[in-house]
């Protein structure tokens, strides 16, 4: 039975295992409340994740909750409302498990969490980064390449259009480093590209030209050349970014496609091993 049709039986006034948060009876305006939250998460597992809620993991629960925000109470009830709905799945053969953790609510459940993503994984992320959209996605998914490669945040805000220099076959960067200085690397081919196909639209001038001055990655794009917007910011953008990245990613139709761990954050992307290779000091 699908997930919807089970919630609307679960929640029937003639149903007498109508019960919520440990298996008391839902009264009042209970039931609205649950049906309001529980109709929200399907929404988002179904329309947004696209893999209905029968396949849904703890991860997908964490990121419905950190993209709904609110207060402490507000998540608690939502988990209370959604496990509940999985109780009763589960009870009524309709789930084998639920994706719910009681304490997901309370910030005490600590999710399995790995310092470094798995290969597969990473291959993932660059699957979705391929597949962004919205206003600005050259720039979107070459500051995920940039990741993927192995730059951390404030590197990739940091680069500017004259730190960049095309030699021969590859595409050489002077990298800002933490603590102090500079060093320059060599990008693997696929990065290469990202930047060729970004620069056009950000300067509207052949790759090659690097006339323009400023920032790599710019807030917008200027429709009469030139820099386009303000730097960056370090520590929001890339986040948003990376977020957007992993909600494609979750919406990965094939089933054998890996999990991945709630919370991911760039340095942990940054950190792993990269899909195309390891940076070369130039």
């Amino acid at each position: 039975m699908d997930a919807r049709t089970v919630l609307t039986t679960w929640l029937d006034e003639t149903n007498p295992d109508r019960r919520g948060k440990q298996g008391r009876l839902l009264q009042g305006t209970s039931t609205e409340r649950y049906a309001e939250h529980v109709t929200n998460w399907l929404d988002f597992i179904e329309d947004t994740v696209h893999i209905g809620a029968w396949r849904a993991q703890p991860s997908h629960v964490v990121t419905w909750l950190d993209m709904k925000g609110g207060k402490v109470r507000t998540r608690a009830l939502r988990v209370s409302a959604v496990g509940a709905f999985y109780a009763y799945a589960i009870q009524f053969g309709h789930a084998v498990a639920t994706p719910v953790h009681p304490k997901m609510g309370t910030g005490a459940w600590n999710a399995p969490r790995t310092e470094r993503l798995a290969p597969g994984q990473m291959e993932l992320i660059r699957w979705a980064a391929d597949r962004l959209e919205g206003k600005t996605p050259e720039r979107d998914r070459l500051l995920m390449y940039l990741m993927l490669a192995g730059l951390r945040s404030r590197q990739i805000i940091e680069l500017t259009v004259q730190d960049l220099a095309f030699e021969q076959h590859r595409l050489v960067a002077t990298v800002w480093q933490k603590g102090g200085g500079t060093r320059p690397l060599a990008f693997p081919d696929e990065v290469r590209a990202a930047v060729k196909a970004y620069l056009p639209v950000r300067t509207h001038r052949p790759p090659q030209s690097f006339e323009d001055r400023g920032p790599l990655l710019v807030s917008r794009v200027s429709s009469r050349g030139g820099q386009g917007g303000n730097r960056l910011d370090s520590n929001t953008t890339p986040r948003t970014i990376l977020h957007a990245t992993v909600l494609v990613a979750l919406a990965c139709p094939d089933p054998d496609a890996p999990e991945l761990p709630p919370g991911i954050k760039p340095d942990m992307v940054a950190l792993s091993p990269s899909p195309f290779g390891e940076l070369e000091r130039a």
